[in-house]
């Protein structure tokens, strides 16, 4: 069974029961100076293992980008 979900606007079909850091593997979403938003609700890295995807989630991927 797929569920889908949202990232960066563009929506995914993805397999039931799969976790943040499954899906940042499976697609190879970048991890350096990133953070994970679900929902609006930010995801500390040591939980994506432990945080699983619901139909519908909206992800947001953001990229701390250096500058001065």
């Amino acid at each position: 069974m797929t569920v889908v979900i949202t990232i960066n606007q563009q929506p995914q079909q993805v397999a039931q029961g799969r976790t943040l850091q499954q899906i940042q593997e499976e697609l190879q979403l970048p991890t350096l100076g990133c953070v994970f938003a679900i929902n609006d609700n930010i995801i500390p890295k040591g939980l994506w293992a432990k945080t699983y995807l619901n139909d519908g989630d909206q992800i947001s991927l953001f990229q701390a980008i250096a500058g001065g």
